[in-house]
């Protein structure tokens, strides 16, 4: 009731009696305001989500185009360049562009080495100021084999080598905003137990102001650099013996913290197990990432920060075997995935301020996986069937998982299947396919722009749009190629390169085996 009616009815109290339905018509008039001041606040306090604009950024001579990247993130600064890999129509060559406001600027391949010439280029990370760091291949018009070697190139696409001109492998993983690059390179001493991509011993190493340097060891052969923050940190991870284990069949390997020519392992022994290693490294000096338990079946996820490190189970877990930690703000706030105790799926996670809190998956969906918290919160990552692989991109944020399909105009031809990267104005890389046309189900790559609050209406009408059949949805090879299963390897090792969308069956089967 309005408390000013409520007021003069008391003070005229007397009056009730001579003027009845007068007053049943205030007090109804007041209740109805009341209700109204009620509903005004519900539906304050009911959170409002984004729409976004929709940029289907280009293809570059092929069918398909796609988000690049180290891991599951999108090169996408602040700024919103974002960059782009694209098939160029050629068998087996592949080209890579950045992408500013509409301004398309293409990387420059290597140049021809002897017989070696330059072909695929690819983007996996992307700074503030445009700088981007990945490899670049040369293939040998000879023989058909074909070499990655670090590079970089400025914000006008020009490319300069790391390694030099070198017939080995190397990759530039990640750069930060002053210029420094982390990442790793082979030698051409064959090692089975490679952390690279062939079958050669690997050493991380920082780029700085021009010159190259290894980061150490940690006792054992082979190392790898990932990621390097603005305050000079780099994470990787790194054999600590040459003596094979048993379980995993090759030497263990620990996560590590390199700063100021200092290389430590942040989590000696793991969990007991041979395996670990990060996956992101903030600039707030927060690492991320898994660590085994004996056997080498169970994982563990944790968070190192300024010499501590968490085991994050400890703060809460779904109870299965499986759980690693993907991304981390600069807040320390941590996201990853965790499998429930029946080891049926995995669903995205969050452990925020020592609560743990499980973000469940979309409706259709049986499990889901982070990929990036910004500083604000905001959680974007993919939840899919783990029996199908169908996939849907999400957003998290006020406390609720969203399709962000539901989130962008109906009438923008395209299905969104994962969110890899957002940034702390909101701006989203994510991937999709074609939902109409000739080329419908073909792969790209999606900006989406923020576009002011959503009308429920228009999530709700968003909702009802068709959805592209699983089948439609893998058959692209490019999304093909993203969602192969590769937790697990061959030789059944945990492959800390690759946290992809897998099948939870080849969990059971090796756990089942295992108990046997």
């Amino acid at each position: 009731m309005n408390p000013g009616i409520a007021k003069d009815a008391l003070h005229n109290g007397a009056g009730m009696k001579r003027h009845p339905a007068r007053m049943l018509g205030l007090l109804l008039l007041g209740m109805t305001a009341a209700a109204g001041v009620f509903a005004q606040a519900v539906s304050a306090s009911k959170p409002t989500h984004q729409q976004y604009r929709v940029v289907i950024l280009p293809v570059d001579g092929g069918a398909d185009s796609a988000e690049p990247g180290y891991l599951f993130y999108a090169p996408l600064n602040n700024r919103g360049t974002v960059a782009v890999s694209g098939d160029t129509g050629t068998p087996g060559v592949s080209n890579s562009y950045t992408w500013t406001a509409g301004r398309q600027r293409d990387l420059s391949s290597l140049p021809p080495l002897g017989t070696f010439s330059g072909s695929n280029t690819y983007v996996n990370w992307i700074n503030q100021w445009g700088l981007s760091a990945g490899f670049a291949t040369r293939t040998d018009s000879v023989s058909g084999a074909s070499v990655d070697n670090a590079v970089i190139w400025t914000p006008d696409g020009t490319v300069f080598d790391l390694v030099g001109k070198s017939n080995t492998e190397s990759h530039a993983v990640w750069v930060n905003d002053l210029g420094e690059v982390s990442g790793w390179m082979a030698s051409t001493t064959a090692d089975p137990c490679s952390f690279g991509t062939g079958f050669a011993q690997t050493k991380g190493f920082i780029w700085q102001f021009g010159t190259l340097r290894l980061l150490g060891s940690l006792g054992g052969t082979d190392s790898y650099g990932e990621f390097i923050n603005d305050l000079g940190q780099v994470s990787g991870h790194a054999q600590t013996s040459d003596t094979t284990n048993t379980d995993s069949g090759c030497p263990p390997f620990d996560p590590f913290i390199w700063q100021d020519g200092i290389i430590k392992d942040i989590n000696p022994g793991n969990f007991g197990g041979a395996q670990g290693g990060t996956n992101f490294l903030s600039n707030g000096g927060y690492a991320v990432g898994f660590g085994t338990a004996p056997g080498e079946i169970i994982s563990f996820s944790f968070r190192w920060h300024d010499g501590r490190l968490i085991e994050l189970d400890s703060i809460g877990n779904l109870g299965g075997a499986l759980s690693t930690a993907t991304n981390v703000n600069d807040r320390g706030h941590v996201v990853g995935f965790d499998a429930p105790a029946d080891n049926a799926g995995v669903h995205a996670v969050l452990w925020r301020d020592e609560t743990f809190t499980d973000l469940s998956t979309l409706s259709e969906d049986d499990c889901s996986e982070p990929f990036r918290i910004n500083n604000n919160d905001q959680i974007v990552g993919v939840s899919f069937s783990c029996e199908t692989g169908a996939s849907h991109a999400f957003i998290w944020e006020h406390g609720e998982m969203l399709d962000l399909d539901t989130l962008i105009p109906s009438t923008a031809g395209v299905q969104l299947t994962s969110a890899n990267w957002i940034t702390d104005d909101g701006l989203i890389a994510a991937q999709g396919v074609l939902s109409a046309g000739g080329d419908m189900g073909a792969a790209r790559e999606v900006l989406l722009i923020p576009n002011g609050a959503c009308d429920p209406a228009v999530q709700a009408a968003s909702a009802q749009g068709t959805k592209i059949s699983a089948a439609a949805q893998l058959s692209s090879a490019a999304l093909g190629t993203a969602r192969k299963p590769l937790v697990f390897g061959a030789d059944g090792r945990i492959d800390p390169m690759f946290f992809k969308p897998f099948s939870m069956s080849a969990l059971r089967a090796k756990i089942q085996t295992r108990s046997n």
